[in-house]
């Protein structure tokens, strides 16, 4: 009869756990602290796998490259990767395995969401393309395992979803890491507001070539962020925007000037006097000129 296997360690787990975000869900698929003396054989997944030095030193191979992990040390591997842990049983050292994934979400979330997950994605694109990435963690993790081994120990109300948002602070973690830079999430703070201060960079530059890219610069966004928000916010698209705030701007020079109407067209950013008129008539119900000539009329 087959035997059970089981671990002297508290830290396993083996069941399949979600920790669901609004724009993806952090999926752990296996997390163990094992010692030097137990056998991996070498493997490929398409997951990312993460080895962290507890105690002792051991051997990681990851695409026929030997890598040393002493405590504190980590190594994140790349989806696709063949990797392993060098088996010695004379070696007191143990080690946290932790697999795991982040599958995207198709449903819209708020900009502060999607730029995290942004960034998230860029660092472990990075990871994918150099295969792996190792180094030393200047602030140790192992209070954040104590935890996880205790709740996994205990199993007091709630124990599951700490072990998960635990598990993904240790990810988090680790990725900082590799990737110290800010996300720029915080700037601005309410993502509402990215809307409102996009706007009155249209109300600024205007006159000028104006693209979403160069908004969308200016606010540490992707331009999918300003559309997104554009339309949360105002219910209408950024280029319809512009295309607004430009029309009502010739208004005054209409008025107060007998200047062509290409001209006007390009004092307020637009390529030429046919696409004035043509946005004109649509937001207004008359070309520039009839509007000129009816209110010249009434003044």
């Amino acid at each position: 009869m087959l035997r059970e296997y089981s671990n002297d360690n508290t830290l396993y787990q083996i069941n399949i756990d979600t920790v669901f975000f609004p724009c993806f869900d952090f999926v752990i698929h296996y997390a163990e602290q094992l010692p030097a003396s137990i056998v991996t054989f070498e493997h490929t997944h398409n997951l990312y796998e993460i080895f962290y030095g507890l105690r002792g030193t051991v051997v990681c191979h990851c695409q026929d490259q030997a890598v040393t992990l002493g405590p504190d040390d980590v190594i994140l591997i790349g989806k696709g990767n063949s990797h392993s842990i060098e088996f010695d049983p004379q070696k007191s050292a143990t080690y946290l395995a932790f697999i795991f994934d982040i599958v995207p979400k198709t449903d819209p979330a708020s900009a502060t969401s999607e730029m995290e997950f942004d960034k998230i994605i860029e660092a472990l694109s990075y990871v994918d393309k150099q295969r792996y990435v190792y180094g030393h963690c200047n602030h140790s993790q192992a209070y954040l395992l104590d935890d996880i081994e205790q709740e996994l120990r205990q199993h007091q109300i709630g124990w599951s979803g700490m072990v998960g948002m635990l598990f993904y602070r240790f990810f988090i973690n680790v990725l900082r890491e590799f990737a110290p830079n800010k996300s720029g999430g915080d700037v601005p703070a309410g993502y509402k507001n990215i809307a409102l201060l996009a706007s009155k960079y249209i109300h600024a530059n205007y006159a000028e070539k104006l693209t979403i890219d160069m908004v969308a610069d200016a606010m540490h966004v992707t331009p999918r962020h300003v559309n997104r928000l554009f339309n949360e916010l105002f219910g209408t698209s950024f280029a319809y925007t512009v295309n607004g705030i430009r029309t009502e701007y010739a208004r005054p020079y209409l008025l107060t000037t007998d200047e062509s109407i290409e001209r006007i067209a390009a004092r307020v950013g637009l390529p030429s006097g046919k696409v004035l008129t043509k946005l004109f008539k649509e937001r207004h119900g008359m070309t520039p000129s009839e509007y000129r000539a009816a209110n010249k009329k009434t003044h």
